[in-house]
């Protein structure tokens, strides 16, 4: 399971869970992947055929997170060979995705604390915004 914590909430949405039951009725409760070789396998793990971290900004989480033809019903060992197949637990592949939570969090830090105004010439002047209620 990712550690991203804005990850984590769209898994813990009820926006989720109703993905989850759409496509546990597409797949009729079996493994999408063994029923491709013929096998009857409950399925028991959703997986996201693109990984939702990979995603550069909040939207697009949403839309990979929530996307049902972005996720497949998988048996236990199916799910754990998809994640084998994607490379997704690599070294390169964990640095790729820490970077992108890291930048996530610092747009969203600035979007929060920061306002964009111009100056004379036109050119984009960034501010703190003084206005944000403080603990």
């Amino acid at each position: 399971m990712s550690r991203d914590k804005r990850y984590q909430r769209l898994l813990n949405s009820p926006r989720w869970w109703e993905v989850k039951r759409v496509v546990w009725q597409r797949a009729g409760g079996l493994c999408e992947e063994c029923a491709k070789e013929h096998y009857v396998t409950p399925g028991v793990d959703c997986h996201h055929i693109v990984p939702v971290e990979t995603a550069k900004d909040v939207a697009t989480m949403e839309h990979l997170c929530y996307n049902p033809d972005n996720v497949r019903l998988l048996c236990i060992p199916c799910h754990i060979k998809a994640h084998q197949d994607m490379r997704s637990h690599t070294t390169e592949e964990l640095k790729a995705n820490r970077q992108r939570r890291q930048d996530r969090w610092v747009e969203a830090m600035q979007n929060k604390f920061m306002h964009h105004d111009t100056d004379n010439q036109g050119q984009e002047v960034a501010h703190v915004d003084d206005n944000q209620d403080r603990p």
